[in-house]
């Protein structure tokens, strides 16, 4: 699937996502069809990063916390 057949949402990813829940890498996209699925924007820059990483993400070397907003 490419980026035309994704649109962002403007939610975090639920908890049960792990660690991608509260990293500021990892969004929320879902497809034309109504699937929602974690992105790893890391990825787009670091191949060692899967673009949908299977969840729940219990340890990444990548992670970074999103601070509060």
């Amino acid at each position: 699937m490419d980026d035309r057949g994704e649109r962002e949402q403007a939610r975090r990813p639920p908890e049960s996502a792990g660690l991608c829940a509260t990293c500021r890498s990892a969004r929320v996209i879902a497809s034309d069809r109504g699937s929602e699925f974690v992105l790893c924007e890391r990825s787009k820059t670091d191949p060692a990063f899967r673009r949908f990483p299977p969840l729940p993400v219990r340890a990444c070397p990548g992670y970074d916390r999103r601070g509060p907003s």
